[in-house]
């Protein structure tokens, strides 16, 4: 969305997906099997039964340019073997943060096993990789090594915001809760993600009343259930609450209600979330496993090591002690600021521009 949002008026983009959301058997209430315009680009939408390489050889051959994203996913897997037959078409593909640690350790000796199966086949050859950050690039090395013979960095491209809007409703914001410092996770709920480590940091933080809402899908439900657990034993000064899922385009403005972002994920190899936080005015208190390493340098929030639980109980305290002093506020504009520079950086220098 955000690069047909960004790029779609000078340039003929085509998407071709399902008809609904992964994972989920309601539709969208769209035509199937169709060209239609969405925005800035011309959308096909497929039922699931249909979104088999079949379609995607039948759709796709008529383009010079295929961009995929996901390396184990699906469609992205049809497109590499459909490309080995049709290499007059150029291949990126986007592997979407799947090369990190904490990513291939899930599920590892599958993936392990496809990565060995696909480059001694030699079905890596000709792909043109895309990648996030020279960081994701050095973790695909690792695995990938001298397979990896065309690269892209094409840094993830931000959503639009209303910047003037949102530095300008930061006064205005209710500062309510009897003064708590409010708290929010938002992201899917999984392993990764790390929502079992924020319950075990604000089960240290004390003297302090804390208001702390998750939103997010429930992907694993074995460690939602862990999850629970650990929230159910925090002390009373954290008020804790699941607010459920969320949908992408009110994503800001429910960050925008709170005081700062906990997210100790265990990596990125973007993190919309965290610019997101940022561009509402909602402090990130994060992990170092993201490129966002600047924050504190910067003002705007802070990026702790995982290691360092404490650091975070620590952190939390102080956030809760600067908005006691109204100090807040400066912060929050700081972020908003920040993420405004950060999109107008991402638009010039992007590596969307070298394919288009």
């Amino acid at each position: 969305m955000n690069i047909a949002d960004t790029f779609g008026d000078k340039n003929d983009i085509y998407i071709l997906t399902l008809n609904c959301d992964m994972g989920c058997s309601d539709n969208y209430n769209v035509e199937t099997h169709k060209w239609i315009r969405v925005g800035n680009a011309t959308v096909m939408y497929l039922p699931p039964k249909d979104y088999n390489i079949k379609s995607i050889n039948k759709y796709s051959k008529d383009f010079n340019t295929i961009y995929s994203c996901g390396l184990f996913c699906k469609c992205t897997i049809y497109a590499i073997l459909l490309h080995k037959v049709n290499i007059c078409q150029r291949l990126f593909v986007a592997p979407m943060g799947v090369f990190s640690k904490a990513a291939i350790s899930s599920k590892f000796l599958k993936k392990r096993a496809f990565l060995f199966i696909f480059k001694h086949c030699g079905l890596f050859k000709n792909i043109i990789w895309s990648f996030t950050s020279e960081m994701e690039h050095e973790e695909a090395k690792v695995l990938l090594g001298d397979t990896i013979k065309e690269y892209i960095i094409a840094e993830d491209l931000p959503r639009k915001v209303d910047f003037g809007f949102q530095i300008d409703n930061i006064p205005r914001r209710k500062n309510d809760y009897n003064n708590k410092l409010r708290l929010v996770f938002l992201s899917r709920i999984s392993p990764k993600k790390n929502l079992e480590y924020c319950a075990k940091v604000l089960n240290n933080v004390y003297d302090v009343e804390v208001k702390f809402d998750v939103y997010g899908t429930v992907e694993n439900e074995e460690y939602w259930e862990k999850c629970i657990k650990q929230l159910e034993k925090l002390p009373k000064n954290i008020h804790c609450c699941y607010c459920g899922e969320i949908n992408t385009e009110r994503v800001i403005t429910v960050l925008s209600e709170y005081d700062a972002f906990l997210f100790p994920t265990k990596g990125e190899n973007f993190g919309h979330v965290i610019y997101e936080a940022l561009a509402a005015g909602c402090i990130p208190v994060i992990s170092d496993r993201t490129p966002w390493q600047d924050l504190k340098d910067s003002g705007c929030g802070y990026v702790l090591p995982l290691e360092e639980q404490d650091a975070f109980a620590k952190t939390i305290q102080d956030l809760a002690e600067i908005k006691a002093t109204g100090k807040l506020c400066e912060m929050k504009i700081k972020a908003v600021e920040y993420a405004r520079d950060k999109y107008r950086e991402s638009i010039e220098n992007s590596g969307y521009l070298k394919i288009l």
